[in-house]
């Protein structure tokens, strides 16, 4: 079964262009290690994954361009928003939202 990362908005609570969107492509390493990602309003374009564990690994995935942030914690691009991994079934049958 394959699994989807919906944002939910910045861990922050700042707006979030992308609430609600899912991850299309996400790059750890653009931008010196800041990252960067395109997101869908369409499930169907989603990134996928295997399963659940691949989708939570990616999502907590390290930058190994700058794998450690000035406070000298991981650096985890991905992991400044909040998410919700679902799988694709949940989001045909219009669970798709949070």
């Amino acid at each position: 079964m394959s699994h989807i990362i919906e944002c939910w908005g910045f861990a922050d609570g700042s707006d979030c262009p992308m609430k609600g969107q899912y991850v299309e492509t996400f790059d750890h390493d653009a931008y010196n290690g800041q990252g960067y990602g395109t997101f869908t309003e369409d499930a169907s374009s989603a990134m996928s994954f295997k399963s659940f564990s691949d989708a939570f690994e990616f999502w907590n995935m390290v930058s190994t361009v700058k794998p450690v942030r000035e406070d000298g914690k991981p650096n985890k691009p991905m992991t400044a928003m909040s998410v919700a991994i679902k799988t694709v079934d949940d989001c045909r049958q219009g669970n798709a939202t949070h």
